[in-house]
């Protein structure tokens, strides 16, 4: 159906073509529209070239989701071989953002150690239990991976 709109005092005729949903197809010097009408039940036409159009308005971004808890995996922690269960390790592969601790603090269980960034995501590893910050394996800007020790906690 042909449509006259006015936009700033000025008279255009434009095609529009009803999709479904609320959404249309308005065709207006040369170029196509896709728009969305809500609630109005009438189409909605297109903005012309040379008057700028409303941004489009995304979701609200959802709040971060917490990392999941590090694994005390097993790291030597001599050359003899020995394991170590109090070293954090890497749960993803990233890189390293921040880190939020240094050597000889006391931290609690939860608190955040470092900040790992992994797929364009900031994670907050958190320390799995109380205890005092003995080494810090890694430095700001590293790149780890799954597993990778990063904090030994005594």
């Amino acid at each position: 159906m042909r449509v006259k709109v006015i936009v700033d005092g000025r008279e255009y005729e434009v095609e529009v073509e009803e999709l479904s949903g609320g959404k249309f197809r308005v065709s207006f010097e040369g170029k196509t529209y896709d728009v969305m009408a809500e609630g109005l039940g009438i189409p909605l036409p297109a903005v012309p070239q040379s008057v700028p159009e409303t941004p489009a308005v995304s979701a609200p971004t959802p709040a971060p989701v917490p990392a999941p808890a590090p694994s005390l995996a097993s790291v030597p922690a001599s050359s003899s071989g020995g394991a170590s269960l109090n070293t954090v390790t890497a749960p993803m592969p990233g890189k390293v953002l921040r880190v939020l601790v240094r050597e000889g603090d006391q931290v609690r269980v939860g608190q955040g150690l470092l900040v790992l960034e992994a797929m364009k995501m900031e994670n907050e590893i958190p320390a799995p239990k109380d205890g005092v910050v003995k080494k810090i394996y890694v430095k700001e800007g590293d790149t780890v991976n799954t597993g990778d020790p990063l904090i030994e906690l005594g």
